[in-house]
């Protein structure tokens, strides 16, 4: 496991890092209260991956999920916060699944956990767990 606490650039350099080690099928779980980073990482994460031209990543709480073209395939970015029990099964293996609140679906087999947590207003502590 890898733990960092982080300013904004920090945050954007860990998901530039990550993206250069995604093959382009992961789930990925993001997990921390609200506020703590996860859109802001997922927006960072799609930039760092060359997403098509006029890209806007937005917070799926109300859409549940977001789909975004990039150079390295398709990202789904879902969140769990509102619905708490979503089928993931299209999109599992056919791009990268980014799941805010993945804690709320106990059935999901993350290949990465990134937790946030506050440590002040201007910093946040990641912790990257890379499963199987």
């Amino acid at each position: 496991m890898e733990e960092y606490v982080v300013d904004l650039q920090g945050l954007k350099d860990l998901a530039r890092k990550l993206a250069q080690n995604l093959r382009g099928d992961e789930v990925i779980a993001l997990v921390g209260d609200l506020g703590a980073g996860k859109t802001t990482f997922v927006r960072f994460l799609v930039e760092a991956l060359g997403p098509q031209e006029g890209t806007v990543v937005r917070s799926p709480t109300f859409a549940v999920l977001n789909e975004y073209q990039t150079q390295k395939g398709p990202v789904y970015h879902a969140d769990l916060y509102r619905v708490k029990n979503f089928d993931f099964t299209d999109y599992i293996g056919s791009g990268i699944l980014l799941v805010e609140w993945a804690d709320l679906d106990p059935s999901l087999k993350p290949d990465i956990v990134i937790r946030f947590r506050h440590e002040d207003e201007n910093l946040r502590r990641v912790k990257i767990e890379k499963r199987g």
